[in-house]
This record gives C-alpha cells, structure tokens and sequence, in this order.
C-alpha cells in the first residue's frame, strides 16, 4: 500500500501556516487540515497521522493531495451542492438581537412566535423546531417564563405581593 503521500513546507509556507493558524476566523476544519500539513512535514506517514487526527486514511490523503495541488487556497470547505440555507446567519443574528432586545423589556417569545416574526419581517419561512435546534446549536439560550410577570408593570400589585412576602419571613 503506497503511503508516500508527504508534504515538505517551505519556509514561506511555515510562515503562512502559523499565520493561518492563529488567525480569528479560522475554522475548526481548516485548523485540523492545517495539524495534517504539520505532520506531514514532520515526516508523519498518512496512517500515523489519521490514527493521530481520528480521520480516515483517504481523508488524509485528500487533503494532502488537495494542498500538493493547490496550497493554502485548497484547504476551506468547497461549496456544497442543493438548495441554500433558508435560514441565513443575518437572519440568526436578527432573531438573537430581538431576543436580547425582549430580555431587557421582559417580552416573552416562543420558537412558534419567532419562526412568524421571521415570516413577516425577513420573508424566510422555517419550522419553529428547526428555529430551536439553530439558536441551540449556536449556544444561544431563551427561557421561556412559566408565570406571568404582570406584577413587574403593574406598581399596586407589586407593593402587594411585597406585603405578602413581608408578612411570610420570620
């Protein structure tokens, strides 16, 4: 089985490595094709270095292939055939800005009345589980209050309910 697959950086290429590594938006992929390159250099055979990375052999030999070919330039995600996202990351951003705008006035929102929000305001038509699941992915958090919080805008019934748990401490 021919494993002579290896990658010999120069050192504008080292220097372009580390440039890229450090760099903001690298993203995830692009750092593990990047550790590839690395052990390629360091003289690493391509089952060493997919056993080390956790990828497939002919993933590895792909991406070595691809940077033999085309350099750093073959190294991002290509563009991926089908349909384009219904949901963009303006359209994220928008939803996740209207939340941190409702947590400071106490608007309650619900996945249901986002996805119509979204429908009314950017045109994009998504599931609201599918709304859900995104703003999870993207580690974003709502809760959704279980009681009402009419007692925070109405001042008569706050001092009240003030009275009532003055009267329960001990």
């Amino acid at each position: 089985m021919a494993t002579g697959f290896r990658v010999r950086l120069t050192a504008e290429q080292r220097v372009e490595w580390h440039r890229r590594w450090w760099a903001p938006g690298t993203t995830a992929r692009e750092r593990e094709r990047l550790e590839i390159l690395r052990q390629s250099d360091w003289d690493h055979s391509v089952p060493w270095i997919a056993e080390q990375v956790g990828l497939h052999e002919e993933t590895v030999r792909r991406v070595v292939k691809r940077f033999l070919a085309e350099g750093f330039a073959g190294l991002p995600d290509r563009p991926r055939s089908g349909r384009p996202r219904t949901l963009t990351e303006a359209d994220l951003v928008a939803v996740e800005a209207l939340l941190d705008e409702a947590a400071t006035t106490g608007e309650t929102w619900t996945t249901p009345r986002l996805g119509t929000w979204l429908a009314e305001t950017r045109q994009v038509y998504v599931n609201a589980e599918y709304l859900g699941a995104r703003l999870r992915h993207r580690k974003f958090r709502w809760k959704r209050t279980k009681r009402s919080v009419r007692h925070k805008r109405d001042p008569d019934l706050q001092e009240r309910k003030t009275a009532e748990l003055e009267v329960l401490t001990f």
